[in-house]
């Protein structure tokens, strides 16, 4: 008997129904599995684990893939500060499970079935490929073309600075990705750098390298590696993410880091989330005025 799960989960925690039939399921096991609660069906020929991730979920009900900057936030990259979910779908594709019809002009559209709101995106070719490798979301490459596309220069960089650190996905790659787009694509690729491990370092990266030189990913020895520092001074840069300080021993441990740094002649500035987001005037006057 197969784990209809565990099957499942490999794809990402949503099926086609062709999948898991290639991949040896039989369609009474699917029915059973249905009926005793064990896996949902989302829509004709979808499935889905109770833990799979709620947007791949809304996406696969509507009958399309998680596209662009959603896309990119479920393969750990920075996705920018859009609230709404981007879906993908065929350019013929129909029957799509919204609150109202697609070609009503009526905002927001939501899932029928959830309360966030979708931007659908009508692509050819954009239709969910019944056989994977996975049917909820876009391919990493399509993504990140997709991010540049729709996104802001700033968040667009972001993105792919994320994919070349977290990935990993080493720039050669990234412009053999763009090989075909057009050249303003091309360019944005072309500015992507190393070293963020998050999307709040690369808009520091991004803002701050106008003004100052910057390192990023400096080993500094006795503490560990700094996010940035200005190069050929003492002044380090600090990035704090949303859910930083979640937990009292980080807390505790990036203040040992900032004193053993400062003990060592360093100035530290360390800039939150908020600040960054909605303050950047904030964080440069405090980096400028480290440096005078």
């Amino acid at each position: 008997m197969t784990d209809l799960v565990k099957l499942i989960d490999s794809f990402g925690g949503i099926a086609t129904r062709q999948q898991l039939i290639a991949a040896g399921a039989t369609g009474y096991e699917l029915t059973g599995a249905v009926r005793a609660g064990r896996i949902l069906r989302l829509r004709q020929a979808r499935y889905a684990t109770p833990g799979a991730r709620p947007s791949a979920v809304v996406a696969a009900r509507v009958g399309g893939l998680l596209a662009g900057p959603s896309a990119a936030a479920t393969y750990g990259l920075w996705s920018g500060l859009d609230p709404r979910l981007h879906i993908s779908v065929g350019s013929n594709s129909s029957r799509l499970r919204t609150n109202h019809p697609p070609s009503f002009r009526i905002a927001p559209m939501t899932a029928d079935q959830g309360s966030r709101e979708i931007r659908i995106h009508w692509l050819e070719g954009g239709a969910v490929p019944e056989l994977g490798p996975e049917c909820w979301r876009v391919p990493l490459g399509t993504c990140l073309r997709q991010v540049v596309e729709w996104c802001d220069r700033e968040t667009a960089i972001a993105c792919l600075d994320t994919a070349i650190t977290v990935v990993p996905l080493s720039r050669r790659a990234l412009m053999t990705m763009f090989a075909d787009a057009a050249s303003t694509a091309r360019i944005v690729a072309s500015s992507a750098r190393a070293g963020s491990d998050s999307g709040l370092e690369s808009i520091v990266r991004q803002r701050m390298s106008p003004l100052l030189p910057l390192a990023q990913q400096v080993r500094i020895r006795g503490v560990g590696r700094v996010d940035l520092q200005v190069v050929g001074t003492s002044v380090l840069i600090e990035v704090d993410g949303r859910e930083h300080h979640a937990e009292r021993d980080a807390f505790e441990r990036d203040r040992w880091r900032d004193a053993e740094l400062v003990a060592r002649g360093y100035r530290v500035i360390r800039l939150s989330y908020r600040r960054i987001i909605h303050d950047w005037a904030w964080c440069e006057r405090m980096v400028l005025a480290a440096l005078a």
